[in-house]
């Protein structure tokens, strides 16, 4: 017995030597992607300490730090954008098949993104959208210079109570509409002109974008273009809030008509909807980072220092993607 009980001693300060005590090494931390309905979800476990970072757009994720009241930072971290093609803004969503529908929110969002506001000042774009968006960034309370030079001295609200028929959102009396031809409509917009009522769908956590605030009114610049288009076919509007995994299946079921959401554009979104032309009204849209806790900035230099750490993105979102593609695909290069 004493010589088994020398012989396992020897054995184990021989693998102990060779760094192999028999116990096995753990390699680096693995990231942890988390996804979540809502980015409130996510927004609250940045800020009890949940998790280390949130991915999202460049406009959203510079509104939530600039409401956090200093506890978030932008990372100054960005995502590779161009392995993914030419970036041409967001995006609306119908039904697959439904491209008469399509057709004319594009012709909609052609005249939006073409024709001059009159209000922006020279050296910024000039368009409805971009008059829009700015206007939403700074209703949304995102401080942004650019937003507060082209809004100027002009009322935020215009003077319009929120009510129900979202003709707070845009007044569409006096701006240009593309003569559209609704003759031959059929499917969804045929649905439409015959109820005379746009149902859109969103999940309204994307400021400037789209979102709720503490009265129960939406509000947003996708709302704006949403309101435009449906004064452009003559019909009301109607919006149906809902989280962002809800909003292309309440289209593909027929349970609204069209989603304004935040979309960017995904090869598996144009397999399976019809998708418009990509409209933006804000060059900050073309960057997609994360935010970190304010006090843990100074960490993240590079899309690798956000390895092995605890990331949250909205389930289905382009953010979910670029975190899967460029974060957690370097788990797999170890």
């Amino acid at each position: 017995m004493k010589k088994i009980i020398t012989v396992l001693c020897l054995t184990a300060m021989l693998f102990a030597a060779a760094g192999c005590s028999g116990k096995k090494e753990e390699g680096p931390a693995k990231t942890e992607l988390e996804l979540v309905s809502t980015l409130d979800q996510a927004i609250l476990s940045l800020a009890s300490g949940k998790c280390d970072a949130v991915a999202l757009d460049g406009t959203t994720a510079q509104n939530y730090v600039d409401q956090s009241n200093g506890q978030f930072a932008m990372s100054g971290v960005n995502f590779d954008l161009t392995i993914y093609g030419d970036y041409e803004g967001n995006v609306v969503a119908a039904k697959k098949g439904e491209t008469s529908l399509m057709e004319v929110v594009n012709q909609c969002i052609n005249t939006a993104t073409s024709t001059p506001s009159g209000h922006v000042p020279e050296g910024y774009t000039d368009n409805y959208y971009t008059w829009w968006t700015a206007l939403a960034k700074l209703q949304s309370g995102t401080e942004d210079e650019s937003a507060i030079a082209i809004v100027g001295e002009y009322p935020i609200y215009n003077g319009v109570e929120p009510d129900e028929t979202y003709n707070y959102l845009v007044d569409t009396t006096d701006l240009v509409k593309p003569e559209l031809d609704l003759s031959n409509a059929d499917g969804v917009l045929k649905n439409i002109l015959n109820k005379g009522v746009m149902v859109v769908a969103t999940s309204p956590d994307y400021p400037a974008n789209e979102w709720i605030d503490d009265d129960g009114v939406v509000w947003g610049c996708e709302m704006m273009l949403a309101k435009y288009v449906a004064d452009c076919l003559g019909v009301s509007l109607q919006i149906e809030t809902m989280d962002f995994s809800a909003v292309l299946t309440a289209v593909d079921t027929g349970k609204v008509d069209i989603a304004f959401s935040g979309f960017g554009w995904k090869a598996d979104r144009a397999e399976s909807f019809e998708l418009s032309m990509g409209y933006s009204g804000d060059d900050n849209v073309t960057f997609h980072t994360l935010i970190v806790p304010a006090d843990q900035a100074v960490n993240y230099n590079s899309l690798a220092d956000f390895q092995g750490k605890h990331i949250i993105a909205q389930a289905g979102s382009l953010q979910q993607m670029y975190v899967e593609d460029q974060i957690v695909a370097l788990d797999e290069q170890q």
